[in-house]
């Protein structure tokens, strides 16, 4: 059984939540004008479970392990979302340059995929901080 208070526990509301927003883009993005092969739009269902299962996981280690310093909640989610986004935009360039055609986008002045690291900052922000409200944080969730 998954205990709320275990790394369990975070992996399985970070997942939860890295679901609910790879459908909100599957979905969502059809609305909006863009029309999106269904191989990356599943592939992107995916890489945000795993953005989730990234920001459960990591939400163990609360020291820096090399640097020695505390790392509140927020520095982690936003490392771990701007570096999956960073990854994102460079294995699919191609694609991502067809989202920031949307006029929406366009209207906002962005032009270049890697605006899309700001998403990225912002996401795992807001799931580090569901996931360690919900589950907690530290190393006793090994246990």
């Amino acid at each position: 059984m998954i205990h709320r208070h275990s790394v369990a526990g975070r992996v399985a509301v970070g997942k939860i939540i890295g679901l609910l927003v790879g459908l909100l883009i599957f979905f969502g993005a059809p609305s909006m004008g863009l029309e999106l092969s269904t191989r990356f739009a599943l592939g992107l269902i995916l890489f945000y479970v795993m953005l989730g299962a990234f920001v459960g996981l990591m939400g163990v280690m609360d020291h820096h392990p090399i640097f020695k310093f505390k790392m509140p909640y927020w520095l982690r989610g936003i490392i771990i979302g701007v570096g999956m986004h960073l990854m994102l935009v460079l294995l699919a360039y191609d694609q991502m340059s067809l989202i920031m055609q949307l006029k929406i986008v366009q209207s906002m002045g962005f032009s270049s995929p890697f605006w899309v690291l700001i998403d990225g900052a912002v996401l795992g922000f807001l799931m580090e901080f569901i996931v360690t409200r919900h589950c907690g944080e530290g190393m006793q969730k090994l246990s």
